[in-house]
């Protein structure tokens, strides 16, 4: 018989497109003993609104714990405050972030959590890795690893470069990464009992974004242009 590694996926308590992706993918895979722990949901007061909107955020209008049921993965309510011991009593084996901010330094600390983000660590931390890695003319990837307390950091997992074609509009290539983040993510859960070590991301030499200023924004693409014809692959 097949071992069924016990899964914990830390996510938001409303409808979120990555999380119903990510459990799409977990169980297409096969896995079975995987729990939800639901963190609220915050609207922010004056939420930004970029010019280019590049992240797929329609979701499946079913609440989560439903969602849940349909999978027939449990589900959890939890806050930043709790989540550290609903984590300890669960004992999983592998921890995955389909949707939190940021976590308190105990929660990292005492769990190997694994995230994705939407570009090459170090080279591309912070916010709109994707929209930078553009303007600035660096190489678009995906990164999978354990996080640690300092943002965008931890261990290394996995990095894979997204390619471009000659055909690409900006949201084809921005949604090809996302499909990549997605399945990096899931297939991490395979992927990690074959190291036996990981590399640090730790680095000063290169800061976090943050969001980009419309007065970058609006000229993005004329730069998506210009990184196309720098690195597409066919």
């Amino acid at each position: 018989m097949i071992h069924q590694p016990k899964i914990a996926v830390i996510s938001y308590n409303t409808p979120h497109r990555k999380t119903q992706d990510v459990l799409h993918g977990l169980k297409a895979k096969g896995y079975q003993n995987v729990k939800i722990f639901a963190l609220p949901f915050v609207q922010r007061e004056n939420p930004f609104t970029p010019i280019y909107q590049h992240r797929p955020s329609k979701a499946i209008q079913i609440v989560p714990i439903i969602f849940c049921e349909n999978f027939n993965y449990d589900f959890e309510l939890t806050t930043a405050e709790t989540l550290n011991n609903q984590l300890i009593n669960y004992k999983a084996d592998f921890v995955i972030i389909a949707g939190a901010g940021l976590l308190p330094d105990e929660l990292v600390e005492n769990h190997k959590i694994i995230n994705t983000h939407p570009g090459f660590l170090p080279l591309t931390r912070g916010l709109d890795s994707l929209k930078w890695a553009i303007t600035k003319g660096v190489e678009i990837g995906v990164t999978t690893h354990f996080v640690d307390t300092e943002a965008d950091a931890g261990f290394l997992i996995e990095q894979q470069y997204v390619p471009v074609y000659t055909n690409d509009t900006f949201h084809s290539l921005a949604y090809r990464q996302y499909e990549i983040e997605i399945e990096m993510l899931v297939n991490s859960i395979e992927l990690i009992p074959t190291f036996s070590e990981f590399k640090s991301l730790s680095s000063n030499e290169f800061e976090a974004t943050r969001r980009m200023p419309k007065t970058i924004e609006e000229n993005l693409m004329q730069a998506f242009e210009v990184y196309k014809e720098k690195y597409k692959t066919v």
